[in-house]
């Protein structure tokens, strides 16, 4: 999810939950997040988290569900949490189905698809590049700085201003603001954006104390 600190905040305040003494999942609680008129007894309401990271502006929640992906929790997150934009994948654990899910700018699209006699790969496949585009304009848009930490579900909460992308590229705003990042989390490839292009670059952390410190990828 990508939003304000606030509202990430909140999101994870009301849905998710660590595991306790005796206990050993943590969970996301899709009905506290996302409150159906008419629920499901089928559906899952809950899904075990496996991994999750954030920083102040997007967090990321790998988890798992029996039997079936929540298909209504994903599209009833845009009326609950109209202040925030979702990005996602969906995997059938049989590979029975999948696919990406996405909702920003008031839209919410749903590319999830069942592999059965009649599925179209290519034309799927085309489906989940146009939306990964979109996304992923939506999510560098100004950004014009990037760099790759190693490992950065070790990290849980990063206080920086920073999206990420599934490749793991942490984009910023700023050249100080990439660089500050750097001096606290090991990265690698920074990279500039020019003319809408990628390149390598060199990064000066920011004065510490009176002094100057280089890092480089």
């Amino acid at each position: 999810m990508v939003g304000r600190k606030s509202d990430v905040n909140r999101f994870i305040r009301t849905g998710f939950s660590r595991s306790h003494r005796g206990e050993s999942d943590d969970l996301l609680d899709f009905d506290a997040l996302c409150p159906s008129r008419r629920p499901q007894p089928d559906v899952p309401d809950t899904g075990v988290v496996l991994t999750h990271y954030r920083t102040r502006t997007q967090a990321c929640f790998r988890f798992i569900t029996a039997w079936d992906y929540p298909a209504g929790f994903y599209e009833r997150l845009g009326t609950h949490w109209p202040t925030l934009a979702f990005g996602g994948t969906v995997n059938g654990e049989m590979g029975d189905f999948g696919g990406v899910l996405t909702y920003h700018t008031g839209e919410f699209v749903n590319l999830v698809r069942d592999y059965g006699y009649d599925y179209d790969r290519r034309a799927h496949g085309r489906e989940i590049r146009r939306l990964l585009k979109r996304w992923g304009t939506f999510l560098t848009d100004g950004r014009e700085w990037r760099a790759q930490p190693n490992a950065p579900w070790d990290n849980g909460s990063m206080p920086t201003n920073a999206h990420f992308d599934g490749d793991f590229w942490f984009y910023f705003l700023s050249r100080d603001d990439m660089a500050r990042f750097q001096s606290t989390y090991r990265c690698t490839y920074p990279q500039r954006r020019v003319n809408g292009t990628w390149q390598r670059t060199r990064v000066s952390s920011p004065a510490v104390s009176g002094s100057t410190r280089r890092v480089t990828g």
